[in-house]
């Protein structure tokens, strides 16, 4: 809201004031307080006067401080509030508690305000220590035996008996404590040890609850600072060094002299501040000056040494050629990852000890549920919003941020050195020398100049096993408590981190949407969502994890763990290598491919270390995982490197905290669960159940001994366990030792089963469209109908893929001949899955080819020659399409609206906008004109114009002059992305722009960068096609959202992987009815319809520039006479529209060809235009053009466009007859002046003569004659002039008479038609052109118009209510 941003404005201005150096300037800021209302209308809220306050009172003006309070009471406030304000720490409250003592012990007048201050802030510490000894007695951390039977309303002996067997299920397992004893054989990455070091916290069981959460996410740079330090103080100490790794040493060695260099740099930004010498300098001094520089030294080392450890990747074309890490990359992480620091620690001094008890009581609401009623959880978010700071922080801009970034990474190529050993060439001893262990350097790709950071060739041989693959960030570990509840957009998940809920990317359109969405209060059932997901507490599966440790340690490939060394032999370079281009090609390729598995391997390698040695730590704590959301609204867990989004490891080792009886019908949950992770997710439930009842000797087996000693070891004949068939290895293993475990207890039903059991879509986002249209068809397809089996769409693809291909084989088709008898459910499924969301044809084809490369023969051997893989690929790709389009029509429609709809919404602007660059554009045309007149003039008087004059007439030409050019570039470009409205209230906010770039001038070099808060031009093409899938993503996120509050509501642990729902076994069937219920509840609405609906009120004011064809009738049929058109007078104002409206024409032609489409004039017309006319022109009728009532195209086009070829018919005739006419008059006219000036001529003869005239003119014989009387002629003598003048009113009268007879010039509105707008209309009226029907023909035209969207496709007759009853919807 604009008033909450102006108060935080206030707000740091006073702050700034009162913190001044030298002295604190206290009037002014009183001054500035006494002003906001006044002059600002701006309230001052609490944080307004804890400022006050704080600063008075650091200041020694103690009394004042008190009357600030009195003030404060005055306005409405409370202490209570003030005590939550993120602008008193702990010290300031204990500063104004003694000064309310000191007050009270005095008896001062204001000791009654003094007592109630000291009240309220032991009344809010009793409230608060109450609270935290609730939390500690409610959160204890012990470690847990295996069972959770004391949480568990079990009953009877068999609680015992439970309990024992469960621990006897994992009798094989060792016990794993979460102590340093318990090694794991990690692999040696610096990041790994960073990671061990942060994990400490959780081994050393000294803290406990908050106090240990908020130790964790505090201990991020700090523990790898220390570790540093304690590194380079054993550098005397060769014994003391043997346990360090050569990366580590060396990284260590750099940070004395890196710190050196940063603090010189910070005193120079304070010299420069103070003197304003190096204003450059000054302006990234102040964000520099925020942090110490010991911890922006190891940040800088710790950010470039993961960059380059990832970044030295193989070009393309040359897989040898390996190049380092991009500059640009390099100086945008450094400076990021320093802002964050920057940020974290002014959260750290915006907290205090009431403010952690708030958040306390807050999650302590979540967890009781109480705060999923919405109207506790508004009067929540109220009274946080009431008391935040607005997220007030700084905001660093993009060239502050490239300068900063340059600045720590040049200082670190001067420090960073490692030793090198060479040959003396004068001794050939072998010496040994420091070099740069990092060089900048440049390299052309792609036709651009690129700035490089390279690796020492020393270095990049420590990278492949010491190597720094990812740096964690301890903030981003599981949470030990639950997490903050999202009450407002920016304030949840972890406990010292003020986050929006939303992941954005350069997203500043989108955070602006989602702030007015939140102070709405249209968020509270999305944040809600968040909520119930993050409340749900997890552990480690310990019997897992024994097996996880124990194949981890032999090094060896198992379950998708990667082998700790690649042992794939590099390719043979081919004798004809230098000779045979395609021998050269495919050796390339391969080596690729080679190459990149090998990177890969290592890679996964690291990743599955960094889950194994986090597990490992949580081994004995329950866990959180707060979540956030993509701008579509779908959830994902904040953790990054371990959550249960992760891969099959991560699901694996994971099980809900809380354990539950199975129950009758739990048991049938989780035998339908075991057999899903097998892969027979598409036979019927019984068949399901049979598959686990003949393998059930499989499953124990896999339970009592999941990886044999042979195994392990290595030998030739070890057989493989069963469970390493399922398609999902790990989380198998898991099913079948809970399984195991339930069935050999005294009670299966009573078996306490902690392991999450799911209920997974049919391609989900088919399901949804199917409901959107109502298509019967694909509703079957999608099993959204009941059947007595699940309907496999991916197999139904697959035989129409195969139909198609087989008619191609018989006609010898080279692609189908190859592919024949090779194709698999697998190989379309992950095109199938991903067409309904906007997979392009060469996305399709990478995706198949990534399929044909994986197929093998019996040798172990490719089937396919990898040169025409690519080939094979493309053929499928569109043979996918092909069957997907047969089978799900009415989604295929619905696809083709959304399209089409997010096209013209992307080329679109709003009206006022049009106008106002029309004007502006007009403007810069005229004043350049100006400055030309201007020009001219003063050669011609030799003289020259100066500055001054030049700016008077150009100022676009004065300071701004770029930005102003930017600003009319950005005329001619689509500026309006798509947005629209989810069911749960969410404003989602398409983010693809084509960014701006600039151009940074560093002292490193000069760097080009995207500023997101420049003004950007949308990518039409990619608003086009993402929105269809955002769209159907928007929905299934709320219809999760919707899922997981009723489950919280119902009592139910719940967990999603977004088209995939987690609970208990026992509960799977109440979560089945929930999840439908709100599916059903979600597709009653009429959500095709809102959506309409709010496009066209969103984008009511907007006009798009569309391609037209204007029909344009014969505008002569007849030969006749030619009428000399009247000139139309020309002014300055139609002069000026007309040049409006070249520019507008002009504007739709560059907005059209930024958009992807042609606006090139051409013609439709009849090949024999002329003879048709001719034709046509005995058949036509004359019309009154005074009385026509023109015929509306839209009701019935073919009649008002032959009404439109006889007006023009019509005028022909009218113009041939007046101009005959009109001539006619003339003739006469000009013979009677011609008489009339004989001069003194009588009267009479005059008449006479005249009227002999007009008789020879018309070819009639005169009966008059001249009078012989030549007296009297003489006495009726006239004047010559008199007569002309008669003359002349004579032939004014008779033209005006023509003109009343006959229409010379008819306006009717042109008859436009459009692809876009009337596509079917535009058909009818070229046909009725080619085919002679019509004198006319068709002008392409480009125009803007109001934009308007199609009607929807007409639904199908699909119930929706069907899918109640659909045993296999979720399954």
């Amino acid at each position: 809201m604009k008033e909450a941003a102006d108060v935080s404005v206030h707000n740091e201005i006073i702050g700034g004031l009162l913190t001044a150096q030298p002295r604190p300037l206290t009037t002014e800021a009183l001054l500035w307080y006494d002003q906001m209302e006044r002059y600002y209308h701006v309230k001052p809220n609490t944080n307004t006067f804890a400022i006050l306050i704080r600063g008075f009172i650091a200041s020694g003006m103690r009394n004042v401080g008190i009357v600030l309070m009195q003030e404060m009471l005055r306005c409405g406030h409370t202490f209570h509030d003030l005590l939550l304000s993120t602008y008193l720490s702990d010290t300031d409250i204990d500063q104004i508690k003694d000064v309310a003592r000191g007050i009270i012990s005095q008896g001062l007048e204001s000791s009654d305000v003094a007592a109630n201050l000291l009240n309220a802030v032991n009344d809010a510490e009793e409230r608060l220590e109450s609270l935290s000894a609730e939390s500690d007695s409610s959160r204890g951390h012990a470690p847990f035996s295996g069972d959770d039977s004391a949480d568990m309303a079990t009953s009877g002996s068999d609680a015992s008996d439970i309990a024992a067997t469960t621990q006897a299920s994992a009798a094989k397992a060792t016990q794993v404590a979460g102590t340093e004893a318990d090694e794991l054989l990690s692999t040696n990455v610096l990041g790994i040890e960073q990671l061990r070091n942060t994990l400490k916290s959780l081994y050393s069981n000294e803290l406990e609850g908050y106090n240990l959460q908020m130790r964790l996410e505090r201990d991020t740079y700090e523990s790898a600072l220390s570790r540093f330090h304690e590194i380079n103080a054993k550098r005397g100490d060769p014994l003391l060094m043997t346990d360090l790794n050569a990366l580590k040493k060396l990284s260590a060695s750099w940070l004395p002299q890196l710190e050196a260099l940063v603090e010189e740099e910070q005193e120079r930004c304070r010299k420069a501040d103070e003197d304003s010498s190096d204003r450059v300098r000054a302006t990234y001094g102040r964000f520099l000056l925020q942090l110490d520089a010991p911890r922006i030294a190891i940040i800088t080392i710790l950010e470039v040494l993961r960059l380059s450890a990832i970044g030295n990747k193989s070009l393309r074309d040359d897989p040898t050629k390996v190049f380092g890490v991009r500059t640009a990359l390099l100086v945008n992480t450094l400076s990021t990852a320093v802002q964050n620091e920057i940020r974290f620690e002014r959260m750290k001094m915006r907290t205090n000890r009431h403010i952690t008890g708030r958040n306390m009581s807050v999650a302590k609401l979540a967890s009781s549920g109480k705060l999923f009623n919405m109207a506790v959880r508004r009067a929540k978010a109220h009274e946080l919003r009431e008391n935040s700071n607005q997220n007030w922080l700084d905001s660093w801009d993009i060239t502050t941020k490239t300068r900063i970034g340059s600045v720590l990474l040049s200082m670190l190529l001067e420090t960073a050195r490692l030793p090198e050993i060479f040959n003396d060439p004068g001794t050939g001893a072998r010496t040994r020398r420091m070099v740069p262990a990092f060089t900048h350097e440049y390299m052309v790709h792609k036709g651009r100049k690129l700035g490089m950071l390279r690796a020492h060739s020393s270095l990049k041989e420590l990278f492949k096993t010491d190597s720094l693959v990812s740096m964690v960030n301890a903030r981003h570990l599981p949470m030990l408590v639950p997490p903050r509840p999202w009450l407002t957009f920016n304030s949840g998940g972890y406990l010292t981190q003020d986050e929006p809920c939303m992941r954005v990317k350069d997203g500043v359109e989108q955070l602006r949407y989602l702030k007015k969405a939140s102070n709405s209060d249209r968020l509270y059932t999305l944040l809600a969502g968040l909520d119930s997901l993050g409340l749900t507490k997890w552990s480690i599966n310990r019997p897992v994890f024994e097996v996880v440790r124990k194949v981890w340690n032999a090094g060896m490939a198992l379950a998708k763990i990667p082998a700790s060394a690649y042992t794939v032999p590099e390719p043979a370079k081919p004798a004809n290598y230098d000779t045979d281009d395609r021998a050269k090609l495919k050796y390339r390729i391969e080596m690729r491919e080679w190459t990149n598995n090998r990177a890969n391997q290592h890679s996964e390698r690291c990743d599955c270390n960094y889950k194994v040695e986090i597990a490992r730590a949580y081994l004995n704590y329950h866990m959180y995982f707060p979540h956030n959301m993509d701008f579509r609204g779908r959830a994902y867990p904040i953790p990054p490197l371990f959550n249960h989004l992760g891969n099959d490891l991560c699901r694996g080792l994971l099980t809900f905290h809380e354990g539950r009886p199975l129950t009758e019908r739990g048991l049938y949950w989780l035998q339908i669960h075991l057999a899903n992770l097998f892969g027979k997710d598409k036979l019927s439930h019984d068949e399901r159940l049979a598959f686990v009842e003949e393998n059930l000797s499989n499953i124990m087996a896999s339970a009592d001994d999941p990886v044999p000693d042979a195994l392990l070891h290595g030998e030739a004949n070890a057989a493989q366990p069963w469970w390493l068939e399922a398609e999902d290895p790990w989380q198998a293993l898991a099913a079948c030792i809970e399984y195991t475990a339930a069935i050999r207890s005294p009670n299966p039903k009573e078996y306490v089963s902690r392991l999450h059991v799911h209920q997974d879509g049919t391609c989900n986002g088919l399901q949804h469209y199917a409901a959107m249209g109502r298509d019967k068809k694909g509703a079957m397809e999608v099993n959204l109908i009941p059947s007595d089996r699940p309907q496999d769409v991916y197999t139904g693809v697959l035989n129409g893929v195969l139909r198609l291909i087989e008619v191609d084989f018989k006609q010898g088709v080279e692609e189908a001949v190859a592919l024949n008898g090779k194709l698999t459910r697998k190989i379309v499924k992950q095109t199938v899955m991903t067409n309904v969301y906007g997979v392009t044809l060469i996305g399709a084809k990478e995706q198949i080819a990534a399929r044909l490369r994986e197929l093998k023969d019996e040798n172990g051997q490719s089937v396919f020659d990898i040169m025409i893989v690519s080939k094979l690929s493309m053929y499928v790709a569109k043979k996918i399409f092909e069957s997907l389009g047969e089978m799900f029509t009415q989604a295929q429609q619905i696809q083709n609206w959304l399209n089409e709809s997010a096209r013209r919404i992307a080329k679109s602007m709003p009206a006022a906008a049009l106008e106002s660059w029309k004007r502006m554009l007009l403007e810069s045309k005229e004043s350049q004109e100006k400055l030309k007149t201007a020009m001219r003039e003063a050669k011609v008087n030799e003289r020259v114009l100066d500055n001054e004059t030049i700016l008077e007439i150009r100022p676009d030409l004065g300071p701004g002059a770029q930005r102003r050019k930017r600003l009319n570039s950005l005329a001619t470009k689509p500026m309006t992305t798509v947005v629209w409205t989810t069911p749960l209230g969410l404003t989602v906010v398409q983010p693809y722009r084509k960014m701006t770039k600039r151009n940074v001038v560093t002292n490193l070099q000069s760097i080009t960068v995207r500023d997101a808060n420049m003004p950007s031009p949308v990518n039409s093409q990619k608003q086009k096609t993402a929105f269809p899938p955002n769209y159907v993503h928007s929905l299934d996120a709320s219809h999760m959202t919707l899922s997981a509050i009723e489950c919280k509501k119902a009592g139910l642990v719940f967990a999603s992987v977004h088209d995939s729902y987690w609970t208990h076994a026992c509960d799977v069937d109440t979560m089945n009815n929930i999840i439908r219920d709100q599916f059903v509840k979600l597709h009653q609405r009429p959500i095709m319809t809102d959506l309409k609906a709010e496009f066209e009120d969103r984008y009511k004011d907007h006009m798009m520039p569309v391609i037209c064809w204007e029909y344009v009738s014969k505008d002569k049929f007849l030969d006749g006479g030619k009428i000399r058109p009247k000139k139309a007078r020309v002014t300055k104002k139609t002069e000026r529209e007309e040049q409006e409206k070249l520019i507008e024409i002009e504007l739709a032609r560059q907005h059209l060809e930024a958009c992807g489409e042609s606006s090139d004039d051409v013609v439709e017309a009849a090949e024999n235009a002329q003879e048709v006319a001719a034709n046509l022109a005995a058949s036509m009728k004359l019309i009154d053009l005074n009385t026509v009532e023109l015929v509306d195209p839209r009701l019935d086009l073919p009649e008002a466009l032959r009404q439109s070829d006889h007006i023009s018919y019509t005028l022909s005739v009218n113009r041939k007859e007046y101009a005959q006419k009109l001539a006619k008059l003339r003739k006469e006219h000009r013979v009677a002046i011609r008489l009339a000036k004989v001069t003194k001529m009588p009267k009479n003869t005059v008449v006479v003569k005249a009227r002999a005239a007009k008789s020879a003119a018309v070819g009639e014989p005169s009966s008059d004659a001249p009078d012989a009387a030549p007296s009297q002629a003489i006495a009726a003598m006239v004047d010559p002039a008199e007569v002309i003048l008669k003359l002349e009113q004579e032939l004014e009268a008779k033209i005006a008479e023509l003109d009343r007879k006959y229409v010379l010039d008819f306006k009717q509105k042109p008859i436009t038609l459009s692809e876009i707008m009337s596509p079917e209309l535009l058909e009818r009226a070229n046909t009725m052109v080619k085919n002679g029907e019509l004198a006319g023909r068709l002008t392409k035209r480009v125009a803007w118009v109001g934009i308007e969207f199609d009607a929807l496709p007409e639904p199908g007759d699909f119930d929706i209510n069907e899918v109640q009853s659909s045993p296999y919807f979720f399954s």
